[in-house]
């Protein structure tokens, strides 16, 4: 069985040739605070090929409420390599590599990407990260604040670009308020979006899945 014992479950759900598949695979998570710590882990113990993990910042106080990776004894060491660190320890058939930088206007992904998750927090470098990529690379954004999240599916070259769809859309004031268990359900959405595209069946191809965790409710938009 593909993956051995380690991805048995997973395999029963899933398959064997879409196992193959995402180990065959490469991941850039743009972002490894909130959502992208829980994201990580979760493309590593499902069993991803390669992870890139993009962040410039240093582990602090106010993350240890929400950034799953995270603990008292990593206060003040870069998020990054705290990251490669316990992803390499949950699963180390995945190879997983630090990207110690800023997301802007001159960031340039690795080449051989096959999906994207935008775990950033801020306008500005979810859109220098979608126009970074190659025509055909799938992007999932994720966002999240207070007890409300957002998911979306884009293709780029085909899907409109993501500052035409937020256009005007205002960044909000820091400290933007997270409660610890929002990052984890967005991010468990977009871990599962992330294995349908590459598994070549998106299910928010361009449309926002909109979570309110005041009422458990979830809604579309059309994008």
């Amino acid at each position: 069985m593909t993956g051995g014992e380690r991805y048995s479950r997973q395999v029963l759900a899933w398959g064997e040739e879409n196992q193959r598949t995402l180990e065959r695979s490469t991941i850039l998570i743009a972002g490894v605070g909130g959502l992208g710590a829980t994201v990580a882990q979760l493309m590593a113990r499902a069993g991803v090929g390669r992870l890139y993990l993009a962040d410039h910042g240093v582990v602090d106080w106010p993350d240890l409420n929400r950034q799953l990776l995270y603990d008292e004894g990593d206060v003040g060491q870069k998020k990054v390599a705290v990251a490669v660190r316990k992803i390499t320890a949950i699963n180390g058939t995945v190879q997983t590599i630090p990207l110690d930088v800023r997301i802007d206007d001159a960031f340039t992904p690795p080449a051989g990407i096959n999906c994207v998750a935008d775990c950033l927090d801020n306008f500005a470098g979810r859109s220098a990260l979608f126009n970074s990529l190659e025509d055909g690379t799938s992007l999932i954004h994720g966002a999240i604040q207070g007890d409300h999240g957002q998911v979306l599916t884009l293709v780029k070259g085909v899907s409109r670009p993501l500052d035409e769809i937020f256009a005007g859309s205002r960044q909000p004031a820091a400290p933007i308020p997270v409660t610890p268990a929002g990052p984890a359900v967005i991010a468990g959405y977009m871990a599962h979006e992330l294995t349908r595209a590459i598994r070549g069946g998106p299910g928010l191809a361009d449309r926002i899945l909109v979570v309110d965790l005041t009422d458990y409710s979830c809604s579309f938009l059309d994008v």
